[in-house]
């Protein structure tokens, strides 16, 4: 459903760059190219690029134009001939000595080298040299990926976000300032391809994004939130690899059946992760590093991380239900306090895949890209790890 929102989304786009008003061509159609239009002067023919989805981002100096008679076209060449697309009123300022006008980030002509053109009855102009289109940055409000963009405009009950589509404007920018208020995302059965863009919701404390379609990768290690973040991403058919921001404190990712990498080893807050049903797990990463102040969720009252130098561990029932021959790194602290409850919870569930054929690699909890060593595999040592008391290994150095 969200793939032929966003193909709507680009279609109604398209036609606003190309249409509207008298019909797609104007009144009577385009005239036929050349060089002057009598009374029309242009002091400033513009070369070389232009940013998309910004206003007045080609301005255009002179004398002549007419706003009552005039029209302003961007031609590029398809298939040998001029094909030409209308810039609609609602973007262009036409001054008797100046013309401006941006171009939404949905054009279909993007990627086409242009020049623009000025109509008059039956007469055409080219008012530049050649010109071709940049793309905006994700800092300037851009969502790369037409799904999720479609996604974040769309005001459905369900599968919208009433509080986000206004946020964009006419050429398709996300304001960054409106987005840094969102405290929720709905990304539910979306058909986004990727969540670049996602770092703009600063203050976002929640994300539903269950049963996504098309997403293959969720990558959040660019997403730094000012509160605690709570993601659900449980039932996404296509999603083969997770990684988590810093400040993520739970993170639902069960039954995702071709989910192949969990890496968590960016993050500091997560205390609660529910992780199973997903049999195609091949690494598992979830290392943490134990710097800052220690805030323990599972205290009395509970505590939560809220600041940047602050960091958790796992609580005991954090479901880590993991397949059989998975690799497993964890920093040394993880295997030293053992936190666990029910049949896979935090350390017993690492424990139980251990005791299947699992490969534990073991990392300073100081310093996480510091490999302390691995723990000898079940078969060749069943004591190596214990679920209560001291383990039988210990690295060659330890903390």
């Amino acid at each position: 459903m969200m793939r032929f929102l966003a193909m709507a989304l680009m279609a109604g786009a398209m036609f606003t760059a190309c249409g509207g008003d008298d019909g797609p061509e104007g009144p009577g159609g385009p005239g036929e190219p050349t060089d002057v239009i009598d009374g029309v002067t242009v002091d400033n023919k513009l070369s070389g690029s232009v940013k998309a989805g910004k206003a007045a981002a080609i301005e255009i100096m002179g004398s002549g134009f007419d706003p009552d008679q005039d029209w302003v076209y961007i031609g590029y060449n398809e298939g040998g001939a001029i094909k030409y697309e209308r810039i609609t009123t609602d973007l262009l300022t036409i001054k008797s000595s100046r013309i401006s006008f941006g171009v939404p980030i949905t054009a279909s002509y993007l990627d086409k080298t242009f020049k623009v053109y000025l109509d008059r009855e039956t007469v055409k102009m080219e008012l530049t040299n050649d010109l071709t289109f940049t793309m905006p940055t994700v800092e300037e409000g851009y969502i790369p990926d037409p799904y999720f963009r479609a996604t974040l405009m769309s005001t459905h009950p369900q599968q919208g976000n009433a509080t986000i589509a206004p946020l964009f404007d006419s050429y398709g920018l996300l304001d960054v300032a409106g987005a840094a208020t969102i405290e929720t995302i709905n990304l539910y059965a979306s058909g986004a391809t990727s969540l670049e863009g996602i770092e703009l919701f600063t203050h976002c404390g929640r994300i539903i994004a269950h049963e996504t379609s098309s997403l293959v990768k969720a990558d959040f290690s660019k997403l730094k939130t000012d509160q605690y973040l709570f993601i659900t991403m449980e039932r996404s058919g296509a999603l083969e690899e997770v990684i988590a921001g810093p400040t993520i404190s739970r993170l639902d990712i069960y039954d995702c059946t071709k989910l192949k990498t969990v890496d968590l080893h960016l993050n500091k807050w997560m205390h609660n992760l529910q992780c199973y049903g997903d049999p195609a797990i091949e690494t598992f990463d979830i290392r943490r590093e134990h710097t800052g102040t220690f805030k323990d969720k599972e205290k009395e009252p509970a505590e939560y991380c809220d600041g940047d130098n602050q960091y958790t561990v796992f609580e005991s029932g954090a479901v880590m239900q993991l397949p059989d021959n998975v690799h497993i790194l964890v920093d040394y602290a993880f295997i030293t306090e053992k936190r666990q409850a029910g049949d896979n919870g935090s350390f017993k569930g690492v424990y139980n895949a251990w005791t299947r054929g699992a490969t534990i690699d073991v990392y300073s909890s100081k310093n996480i890209e510091k490999k302390l060593g691995t723990v000898p595999m079940y078969k060749d040592d069943n004591g190596a790890l214990t679920l209560n008391g001291a383990n039988g290994w210990v690295p060659a150095e330890t903390e």
